[in-house]
């Protein structure tokens, strides 16, 4: 065997690189306002990524009183929201939050109207949310808050999904309720409880490795539990340290690694492509000792 075929041996024994981390910093420093959409830069490999606002309520479509009403869920739908930046990160404005940059509703909550703030909107209802679209199939394994409401009783309970099913989600988002989300393709990451800024802002998530290029995050909304076997609508949940209307945040940060387990690759596992690649070398050395005793 010579140099260059132990050499190429070597190669294809070394231990394949761990998948690098990627991440997204929405941390501007300054008050931007991006109508309802953004496109932010990723680190070195990540590609950028589109984040568009969104927020469920019923105002613009039904009455004042059924926003109220225990059955609020089943009315509150997505509709376009305001995307804007601080210090802390990016937060989501509703078309009922106030003008640009009020607190604390310019963050992603779950609380009631920013003209009426004692009355939320049922389970389902003032829930601000931002899809991020990611120029490649990301398996997201944190997030970061940079800012949590900064008063006493504020938290920050968030809800995350992802997109597994066909095509492009953004078309046929609006007038969705939440649950209805759940029931065309978007799956439950999880519910992650009591975010703080600065002692505990970032949490793991995604411990099943789900990978999609469309990403859900959202203040808490029990209609996150939504499934196929409850008829898809909201429940309570069990976890008595999530909470729904006093959900104040704004995200500073993704990270994540570049594919995943759905959908299913169809890229051989590193262990064929060692055994193929070792085929085709003692298939070559066979051929060449063939043909130097010719």
């Amino acid at each position: 065997m010579n140099k260059l075929n132990l050499a190429l041996l070597a190669t294809l024994l070394a231990p394949l690189p761990a998948h690098a981390t990627l991440s997204w910093n929405f941390t501007t420093g300054n008050s931007v306002n991006y109508g309802q959409n953004g496109t932010f830069a990723g680190s070195s490999g990540a590609g950028s990524v589109t984040v568009s606002a969104f927020s469920t309520t019923c105002d613009s479509t039904s009455s004042t009183t059924s926003c109220y009403s225990n059955d609020a869920y089943s009315t509150e739908r997505f509709q376009n929201a305001t995307l804007g930046s601080w210090s802390g990160g990016i937060g989501v404005q509703s078309a009922e939050d106030g003008s640009f940059g009020s607190v604390p509703h310019h963050a992603f909550d779950n609380d009631g109207g920013y003209n009426d703030s004692a009355n939320d909107e049922g389970p389902g209802g003032d829930v601000d949310a931002a899809v991020f679209a990611f120029a490649q199939s990301v398996n997201l394994t944190s997030l970061s808050i940079g800012w949590d409401g900064g008063t006493p009783g504020y938290d920050a309970d968030i809800s995350v999904l992802a997109y597994t099913g066909a095509g492009n989600p953004l078309s046929s988002i609006l007038g969705k309720t939440y649950a209805q989300l759940l029931s065309s393709g978007w799956t439950l990451i999880g519910n992650y409880s009591e975010l703080d800024h600065p002692s505990n802002p970032t949490v793991s998530i995604n411990p099943n490795n789900i990978s999609s290029s469309y990403w859900l995050v959202s203040a808490y909304t029990s209609c996150a539990n939504a499934n196929a076997s409850n008829g898809y609508t909201c429940v309570a949940d069990s976890n008595s340290s999530l909470d729904f209307g006093d959900d104040f945040f704004k995200i500073s940060g993704l990270t994540g690694t570049a594919g995943g387990t759905t959908p299913p690759s169809s890229v051989p596992e590193p262990s064929s492509l060692l055994l193929l690649s070792m085929g085709l070398l003692g298939w070559k050395l066979n051929r060449n000792k063939k043909a130097s005793s010719l």
